[in-house]
């Protein structure tokens, strides 16, 4: 056994310097080519310092905003709020998925199959276990046959709840759940009193050795559908039940903020987000980028600011008008007039204009989701290098604690102090609101061509 583990290290380290440079420390090859694409509708945010909190006065004395000085790496952000078009890609994937799914374990072929089959080995012509979805097969979705519509029957309402008979309204959200799973860095990160003799990353945590990082994948189920009938409950003796039937659902909102949606949602989201556009990559042998997920609490104010630093408003000025007395964003002016501003109801995405590195919709229309936990002195107690607040959930024993998510950016419900570039609020992570929306971050990737410009260096060769 010793000699069998003495040879596959010879191999192991043969291997590793089989690169050419005559036995010298040359790195390893690799053959992956490094690309960099500009994701699609997101401005890039550069690194910098910003003096977080910082901008007027604190008439209310609630001590919500407190200065501090941070520096944030280089991100993309989204130019504008996931609109309900985008949002509803989201939603049609996980439906489409579901109804594979349901075809593939009725045996229903169809032309190509609803499951992947291995194309080459001893395993060719059987399906791949676990199953992999076919993309490129279609969804019966009008067909009369009996196997076929008794195998989509999960995914619509029964034949005495659905309006006007028609199946193709009748689909059940309430089967629409995302499944997911995350790895708890924070968890795994922690320290543990005994020690391990391998060292390295494993010093002080012996429970990596043994196998045992299951305890730190985490299973995630999460209804993607988002709550339309946040226009019904949020208003009393309020006529908006249009609002409710149609906001999301009509094209005529396509580009109009996706609302009612929850925190959890958003993580959903952006898992998807990054998955499916890892899965690309993947497919043409290319390396994953960062994942997609919400901005930080500092992420958000610095790419609000738009490199304007004691400015309370993105645009620059102090005030929520400029000089020809024309509003700028998306709130509720004058003790509730809400139609000086343009609007009603959130407005359609970059309506206004954008800030000094084209984000729109930093104020006002709607409030964004944060990734951070909420605590009125956070800002005394993070980093200053990429600060953001995660409360420990793991040390606590009680699993809905700290479930209060930042809020920025204020919403067309709000009067002008709460779209402030400093203004801070907060919701429970599983609320849906009418006022509520989200953006992605992805941390950008510098390309090391990019980092070794103006030196001699030749590592890079």
């Amino acid at each position: 056994m010793k000699r069998l583990a003495l040879f596959a290290c010879i191999v192991l380290c043969l291997a590793a310097c089989k690169n050419s440079g005559d036995g010298q420390l040359v790195g390893v090859t690799n053959k992956t080519k490094f690309v960099t694409f500009n994701p699609h509708h997101m401005v890039y945010i550069p690194s910098g310092n910003v003096i977080l909190g910082s901008g007027e006065n604190d008439p209310t004395l609630t001590f919500a905003a407190q200065p501090r000085s941070v520096s944030i790496t280089a991100f993309w952000m989204d130019e504008a709020e996931i609109t309900n078009n985008k949002y509803r890609q989201f939603v049609f994937w996980v439906r489409d998925s579901i109804a594979h799914t349901l075809l593939g374990e009725a045996e229903i072929e169809g032309k190509r199959g609803h499951f992947l089959r291995h194309k080459k080995g001893e395993n060719a012509g059987e399906l791949i276990d676990p199953p992999v979805i076919n993309w490129k097969e279609d969804i019966p979705w009008n067909s009369t046959d009996e196997e076929v519509m008794q195998a989509l029957n999960p995914l619509f309402m029964q034949v005495n709840t659905r309006y006007f008979h028609h199946r193709s309204l009748g689909i059940n959200v309430a089967k629409l759940n995302y499944n997911y799973w995350t790895f708890d860095y924070e968890a795994a990160a922690m320290k543990e009193r005994e020690s391990s003799s391998i060292g390295g990353m494993f010093a002080n945590r012996p429970s990596h050795v043994d196998g045992s990082l299951d305890r730190f994948i985490k299973h995630h189920t999460i209804n993607v559908y988002p709550d339309t009938l946040v226009w019904i409950y949020e208003f009393t003796y309020s006529d908006n039940e249009h609002m409710a039937k149609n906001y999301f659902s009509h094209p005529q909102y396509n580009h109009y903020p996706v609302v009612g949606v929850s925190w959890t949602q958003c993580q959903a989201f952006t898992h998807w987000r990054s998955q499916y556009r890892n899965s690309w990559l993947r497919s043409r042998g290319f390396p994953v980028e960062h994942d997609f997920r919400l901005p930080s609490e500092a992420q958000w104010e610095w790419a609000a600011r738009g490199g304007l630093q004691n400015s309370p408003y993105p645009w620059g000025g102090p005030y929520p008008t400029n000089q020809n007395g024309c509003f700028l964003a998306n709130f509720k002016p004058q003790r509730g007039n809400y139609l000086l501003d343009g609007s009603m109801y959130p407005n359609v995405v970059a309506f206004y204009n954008a800030n000094d590195w084209g984000l729109y919709d930093m104020s006002g229309n709607v409030a964004e989701w944060c990734m951070d936990d909420y605590s009125p002195s956070a800002s005394t107690f993070v980093s200053d290098i990429n600060p953001i607040y995660k409360h420990n959930h793991y040390l606590s024993k009680d699993p809905n604690e700290r479930k209060l998510k930042v809020v920025r950016g204020g919403s067309w419900k709000d009067i002008s102090k709460y779209i402030t570039v400093y203004m801070r609020d907060y919701q429970y992570q599983d609320s849906c609101t009418s006022y509520i929306g989200f953006r992605c971050i992805q941390p950008a990737i510098i390309n090391p061509k990019d980092a070794k410009k103006g030196t001699g260096s030749k590592v890079y060769r």
